[in-house]
Order: C-alpha cells, then structure tokens, then sequence
C-alpha cells in the first residue's frame, strides 16, 4: 500500500483497492505512526519549498486523469512554460526535451531490491535512458544519481558509460545461474482467496512435475515476491531447460494429470518479462 497525501489514502499501484490509514497499528495498537519514502508528492512539495520561483510540472499516474492532459503537460514543458519536470519512469523513455541541461534521479538502486533476476537490467537501462534527456544538445549536460549503492555494476557502469562492460559482466551471471537468455522458462502462478489452498495447489503441482521428468529444472514452489494481489494468495513454480519444446511437453503432461481444487486458479507464462 502507497499513501497518498493529498487525498489521505492508501493505495495498492496493483490492484487499485483503497482504504483510509489507521489511527493506530494494527497489530499493537500503537499510534506512533509514522510516513517515510520519497514519493513524487513528497519530492513537490521540496521542490516547491527549495524553489517557490520555479514553475514545475509533476507526472504519474495519480497526477493524470487522461492521455490528453498528458499530451499537454509534456506540450507545456517542450515549450518551456514550466521549469521542472518531475515524474516517475513514465518521463524516462521516448521523450527529447532539446532545453533540458540537467537531470536528476532519485533512489536510483530501488529496482534493485525486486526479487527478480532481470533487476540489474532494468536499473542500469533506466538510468541510462533517462541520462539521454540532458546533454544531447548542450556539451555541459549534468546527470546527478542518488544512490546508497554506487558501487552496485548497473549503477556504476551506468554512470560511467560503460554498458559493454555491465553486459559482460551481467551476462556472466546470468550463465552461473542458467537464467535467460541461456535457459527458456515458464511460470506457473496458483493463487486463491485461501493461501493454504494456493500452496497445497503448488506442492502437488510439483509433486506431479518431478515424477515426470529429471531433466527440466523446477524451481519453487515458493511465494510470489508480491504475495497477495486483489484478494488473492499467489504461490508459483518455474519451470527451466535449455529449449522451449521440452518445457511445453512437460507442461501438457502435467495439464493432463493435474486436477485444480475448486477455488484454484492456474496462470501459465511462457518465458516471463516480470517474476513479481
């Protein structure tokens, strides 16, 4: 759940539910509550204070109520009617501004935390998309990162320039743990609104994949890194092997022996773009 300020509400980015925050903690019943993060309503209202001269455009997906409004918001800073664009990763691809001398990104590294082996790849390729945005038309160009990770590689060969070397090096991990591009894979999500049912559903399904086949890695079953999504439980095996065709026959079988309890349901994703 994210707070948001201006409406004082919590809201899930996933599924969209919402609800009013506790008074008190819900476990101890503390009410020494307290907020922190550096979402864009926060980081506006700082800009605002440090610079009340400046006139500043804000995008996400709170900030927008249609394409329109988008259009225009980008139309107005192209323009140079505002100052200051602050915006989530929405503002980091596909766009060129020629005015823009100066970027600056904040928590670069939070990608990194997912529990997802394509995170390193998708934080350096951010970083590095979103630098393009200064300099292209001006040789003083400043990029300023904010990170507790300078060292991470996707951090630092991104501020450097260096992307050949995070592909090798990345590319080299990959190979250690047989994750794509050196492996095909596919994802099998249990959920339920009974999280016994979603796990009991994913033993046996694991259960019947193992005595079908040695050769095809199966990982799991464990929780999805977002457990609970739209009143459901999510459990979830992944399945890998060097080609595609033995993970799909291996997926028939076990469509065919496998009998789902009633409240069950079963999602199949052939080589995932995202493991949350």
């Amino acid at each position: 759940m994210t707070f948001h300020k201006k409406e004082n509400k919590f809201r899930c980015h996933y599924c969209g539910w919402t609800t009013n925050p506790p008074a008190a903690c819900p476990e101890c019943g503390s009410i020494d509550i307290s907020y922190s993060g550096f979402g864009t309503e926060f980081i506006e209202q700082e800009i605002a204070v440090k610079f009340p001269e400046l006139q500043l455009i804000r995008l996400d997906t709170d900030s927008l109520l249609n394409k329109n409004e988008l259009k225009e918001k980008l139309s107005n800073f192209r323009n140079k009617k505002a100052d200051i664009l602050l915006g989530t990763q929405m503002v980091a691809k596909g766009l060129n501004f020629p005015g823009v001398k100066l970027v600056g990104i904040i928590n670069a590294d939070t990608g990194l935390n997912m529990p997802d082996f394509r995170a390193s790849e998708r934080t350096h390729a951010l970083i590095v998309q979103v630098a393009g945005r200064a300099g292209r038309f001006f040789p003083d160009g400043k990029v300023i990162v904010q990170t507790w990770n300078p060292q991470r590689p996707a951090i630092h060969f991104a501020c450097t320039g260096q992307c050949e070397s995070f592909y090798e090096q990345e590319i080299q991990m990959r190979k250690v743990l047989n994750f794509p591009p050196f492996s095909r894979m596919i994802r099998l999500v249990f959920r339920s609104k009974n999280p016994k049912d979603a796990e009991n559903a994913a033993i046996s399904a694991c259960k019947i994949l193992k005595s079908a086949s040695s050769s095809i890695r199966i990982l799991g079953p464990a929780e999805c890194a977002i457990f609970q999504l739209s009143g459901n439980y999510r459990f979830q095996l992944l399945l890998q092997d060097e080609k595609i065709g033995p993970i799909q026959n291996f997926c028939r079988y076990f469509l065919a022996n496998y009998k789902p309890l009633r409240n069950v349901y079963l999602e199949i994703d052939v080589d995932p773009v995202a493991l949350l």
